[in-house]
C-alpha cells in the first residue's frame, strides 16, 4: 500500500515532505504510519506509547482531522490516502 505524507515541518536532508511511504500488509492504521515516521526520523516523536507524540499537534487523513474518527489513531488507511502531520518544535535556542 502506498500513501503520501505531507507536513508543515521540513528538516533539510532529514525530513522533507511530501513523502511517499510504502506500507506492508492490509490492516494499517494512522498509528502504524506515525510509528513508521518515528522509526524513520528518530529525533522526531510522532507517536509515543500509542498516543500522538510531543512533536505532533494535528493529524489529518484526506483532509479530515483524526479527532473526527471514532477510531482515533486506529483509523484504517487505504492505498492512495494522504496523511498530513502538523508538528511544532520549540526553537533550539530556547526563545
Amino acid at each position: 500500500m502506498k500513501i503520501t505524507v505531507d507536513s508543515n515541518l521540513r528538516i533539510r536532508n532529514s525530513f522533507e515532505p511530501p513523502l511517499q511511504l510504502e506500507l506492508e500488509g492490509r490492516e494499517q492504521g494512522l498509528q502504524d504510519v506515525l510509528q513508521k515516521l518515528t522509526d524513520m526520523h528518530p529525533p522526531l516523536k510522532f507517536i509515543d506509547q500509542g498516543e500522538m507524540g510531543d512533536d505532533l499537534h494535528h493529524l489529518y487523513l484526506n483532509g479530515e482531522s483524526h479527532f473526527s474518527f471514532s477510531e482515533g489513531l486506529k483509523k484504517k488507511i487505504k492505498d492512495g490516502d494522504t496523511i498530513r502531520v502538523e508538528a511544532y518544535l520549540e526553537p533550539l535556542d530556547g526563545h
